[in-house]
């Protein structure tokens, strides 16, 4: 675990790039997604993520969708969803291609990571760290849903669904684990490769985070020396 001094260095690091803010300053992490992508031979964030994605449409051609749902699992009331390297690379470049990387979204991401505090590693056992909920930044609170495409949600994110019409409460959905493991059995291999470049490139030291934390480790890495 890091120590008091590390944590406070840290937080105030983060103040500064909230404060100071530029996309000028940033590598854009379209192009290093690129690189990472070309050297780990990592095939694109929708191919991956197909089998998912082609699950869930069928779903909602059946009536098995979120669209009266209030979201529930995209708070602080369940979420707990992390992410690794790759996954927060993907969405920060899809971010940055759509006009949202700026100093809106850094301050999103400072507001969620302050508020569940989840920029503090809590050990529960050897090698496993709690998992702390939050409400994920990309949840629309007032039109409801996500706003983020389905090329580039987490895995979870997407392999979560109804498991009945017209669902609008929780309890009545669930996760499909045969999905998550076919997907993963396709592409573990070039994604820990990639992971492992990442990780190295910007020097992570986690294997998987909260996704707003994860997409602020990437931004930090990214700043220009």
């Amino acid at each position: 675990m890091r120590s008091t001094c590390a944590l406070i260095s840290q937080y105030i690091r983060l103040k500064f790039i909230m404060k100071n803010f530029d996309t000028n300053s940033l590598r854009s992490p379209k192009a290093f997604l690129e690189k990472i992508s070309k050297q780990a031979n990592l095939p694109e964030a929708l191919e991956r993520r197909r089998n998912i994605v082609e699950q869930m449409s069928e779903l909602n051609s059946k009536g098995l969708d979120c669209f009266n749902c209030s979201g529930m699992c995209c708070t602080h009331q369940y979420n707990s969803m992390q992410v690794d390297p790759v996954q927060a690379l993907e969405l920060l470049a899809w971010l940055e291609s759509e006009g949202r990387l700026n100093e809106d979204l850094i301050e999103d991401l400072e507001e969620v990571i302050l508020e569940y505090r989840l920029n503090k590693d809590f050990m529960i056992g050897r090698n496993r760290e709690f998992r702390r909920k939050y409400t994920c930044p990309f949840f629309m609170k007032m039109t409801q849903g996500c706003s983020i495409s389905r090329a580039v949600k987490p895995y979870g994110c997407l392999a979560f669904n109804p498991l009945e019409k017209n669902v609008s409460t929780e309890g009545k959905c669930a996760s499909n684990l045969d999905v998550l493991i076919e997907r993963e059995s396709r592409n573990s291999e070039v994604e820990d490769k990639a992971n492992e470049l990442i990780s190295k490139e910007l020097g992570l030291y986690w294997k998987k985070k909260s996704m707003p934390f994860a997409i602020q480790e990437i931004i930090k890495g990214l700043l220009k020396p």
